[in-house]
């Protein structure tokens, strides 16, 4: 009769990686073909270094591919890989030059992530090496990491990123036996450190980990854990450390270095009830203690393999995990589980990766559109504040100070209708997703709907209505004010729903998501909100802009948002996290307005500088600006085609563009 200790760690290894996986993937995430990483990470995608090398890389992989399928008839994948291939010498040469030539194009590609992810952390550890001296001053650390460590850290990340593994002795309780303690703490950092050196050499180009083991002379606590991060915060870094009770062994992880610092702790694992199974059949207690112990190192390894390989995956697409590399160590019954949940996350990056490839082959081969206008509308007196196109396409409203909205024939510029009846400026006006209602809110404090040339009058807010937007779903409609709520309203019973009153001062822009799940919302205090539309409840609140927030957009695939602001910036975001991607610097004044192109290629804004400037969403570059209107630039709008630009102005005209 034997015990299988493998077999009874295993349940721990499938949940410890769910537990894992699920943590790291709520901010890390591929939504559809776009990887939603890191800002940090995105910093380095959108390097304009990093954009012209992977343009080249794809194209000659392209190339690569077609030759490939002219030498050999068999089926190949993106990753170009050789399936049971009988050719003769002259094709085997050939097909194998193919492979070299990929290879080592990925490698160049993985080392500028790699080099272009050291400036980034180089930039942030300069920051810190300047606080360090006083918080060293300021405070009495008690010995875990001193001053000089600290710095010598510093210094080697900065003349090679690599990540941090932190590993200090576990803390075991006092009923074990001394030389339990001892084996278990010299087994764990010296099988350890051979293991990282193997997998993971300091050396190495693709993969570097430097491993603190003997560093620590003792165990350490949450506490101790955070103050690492405090003086480490800029260097990319993984803790695992441990408690062995007399019965349980309790994993942790604190990592940080590409988002959030995520924190976990695991449920234990009984090494008592293990022992007892192997006393019963046959073990002796040193021998028992001897493979308990040998299973804690086993796990040690597989959890730094796995945030190791996490790093690196996210820094580079082209990374190859290497816990796929782990069979001569483990047996497969340790990482199967493991392995189908990282390689699952493999197929989604590669995936991705791919598409965003080929989109960004498809911007060089396409040259930018050069708009021009087209025709120019007169019929307003005062400034056109909102310009709002009918989703059928054949029209579109503007709204005015000269307390007016009106209708125009989208290709013709004739006026087709003159709504009045609002006392103060109209400043916001929208179309419902069917084209007929119209929605105008205005300095009089009200708002209207408007069915053809009738209109029902609502006051409800105390101060200038200054948004009204419908959802793309029809269920609703909101409301913005100066009197600092959002108002949402059913669309059907025009019944109020919710008010939301979170906000510190007046809110300037409302947008939808595209789903109608969620309403986000921007004030004059630099905060946006994302509001869950049907709990009434605030999902989000983002504070990055440095002065008052003046218009929303969201994209037409919904994964993201844009805003605009008195800082003179536009700022596009991830609408499923929250996180920034890019900002858009180049307007002299104010941006008033926003966006989306139809085809989510380009992004529109419009500013105090009298301006509309276009900018290409792939490659973060600016394309046109365009520049005839004589102040400024309230509001820009793209046709139902994408074929249009509409914007309106503070000169008190309209302008029609279209491109060459």
């Amino acid at each position: 009769m034997t015990f299988d200790i493998v077999g009874a760690a295993v349940d721990f290894v499938t949940h410890t990686t769910n537990r894992i996986v699920a943590a790291f993937t709520s901010q890390t995430l591929v939504t559809g073909n776009q990887i939603n990483l890191p800002a940090s990470i995105q910093k380095v995608r959108q390097d304009q270094r990093v954009i012209q090398a992977e343009m080249d890389y794809y194209k000659r992989r392209e190339a690569r591919k077609q030759e490939f399928l002219e030498l050999h008839e068999t089926v190949i994948n993106t990753d170009i890989e050789v399936t049971e291939v009988t050719l003769v010498p002259t094709r085997e040469e050939k097909l194998l030059k193919i492979q070299q030539e990929e290879i080592a194009d990925r490698g160049k590609l993985s080392a500028l992530y790699l080099d272009l992810s050291r400036e980034t952390t180089s930039k942030e550890i300069d920051l810190k090496q300047k606080e360090i001296q006083g918080i060293f001053d300021q405070q009495k650390w008690p010995g875990i990491l001193s001053r000089d460590e600290a710095q010598r850290i510093f210094v080697d990340e900065q003349k090679k990123p690599r990540l941090l593994m932190l590993v200090p002795p576990p803390d075991i309780s006092d009923d074990f036996p001394i030389s339990f303690r001892d084996s278990l703490k010299k087994e764990i950092r010296n099988q350890l450190k051979l293991f990282l050196e193997k997998y993971y050499p300091l050396s190495g180009d693709f993969c570097p980990v430097e491993f603190y083991g003997k560093y620590f002379e003792r165990s350490i606590f949450d506490a101790e854990v955070k103050q690492l991060e405090t003086i480490l915060s800029a260097v990319p870094t993984a803790i695992i450390y441990t408690d062995v009770t007399d019965h349980e062994v309790y994993f942790n992880v604190r990592f940080w270095g590409l988002q959030e610092p995520v924190s976990l702790s695991f449920e234990p694992w009984n090494w008592e009830e293990v022992k007892d199974q192997l006393e019963e059949v046959g073990s002796d207690e040193t021998k028992s203690l001897r493979a308990i112990r040998q299973t804690i190192v086993i796990l040690h390894k597989l959890l730094a393999a796995f945030l190791a390989d996490w790093y690196y995956l996210n820094i580079n697409p082209n990374y190859e995990p290497q816990l796929f590399k782990l069979s001569s160590d483990f047996p497969s019954v340790w990482t199967d589980g493991m392995l189908e949940k990282l390689k699952i996350i493999l197929q989604k990056y590669r995936a991705a990766y791919n598409y965003e490839l080929k989109m960004l082959a498809s911007v060089q081969r396409e040259q930018p559109k050069v708009w021009h206008c087209v025709n120019t509308l007169y019929g307003h007196s005062n400034y056109v504040f909102s310009i709002a196109v009918n989703p059928q396409g054949e029209s579109f409203a503007s709204a005015s100070a000269d307390k007016s909205v009106k209708i125009w024939d989208i290709s013709t510029g004739e006026m087709l209708h003159n709504l009045t009846g609002h006392s103060n400026y109209v400043c916001s006006v929208c179309f419902s997703a069917d084209g007929k209602i119209i929605g105008s809110g205005s300095y009089d404090k009200t708002f209207k709907l408007w069915h053809g040339l009738k209109s029902k009058t609502f006051i409800e807010h105390s101060g200038c209505v200054t948004s009204v937007v419908f959802s793309p779903n029809s269920n609703f409609f909101a409301t913005a004010s100066m009197d600092k709520t959002i108002k949402l309203w059913e669309l059907s019973t025009e019944k109020l729903v919710h008010t939301f009153t979170d906000h510190k001062n007046y809110i300037t822009s409302l947008a939808f998501t595209r789903d109608g799940e969620k309403l986000i919302s921007c004030d004059a205090d630099k905060t946006i909100k994302i509001w869950n539309v049907k709990q009434g409840s605030e999902i989000l609140s983002i504070t990055e802009h440095s002065d008052v927030i003046n218009i929303i957009a969201i994209s037409h695939d919904n994964q993201t948002f844009a805003t605009g602001s008195h800082d003179n910036t536009i700022k596009l975001w991830y609408l499923s996290t929250g996180e920034l991607i890019h900002t858009f610097e180049g307007h002299l004044d104010a941006v008033t307005s926003v966006a989306f192109s139809p085809d989510g290629k380009t992004l529109a804004s419009g500013s105090n500088d009298n301006t509309i400037k276009l900018w290409h969403l792939y490659t973060k570059e600016l394309i046109n600006t365009l520049s005839e209107h004589s102040s400024t630039v309230h509001s820009v709008a793209f046709s139902v085609d994408g074929n249009r630009i509409i914007t309106g102005s503070a000169d008190n005209t309209i302008k029609i563009w279209q491109p060459d």
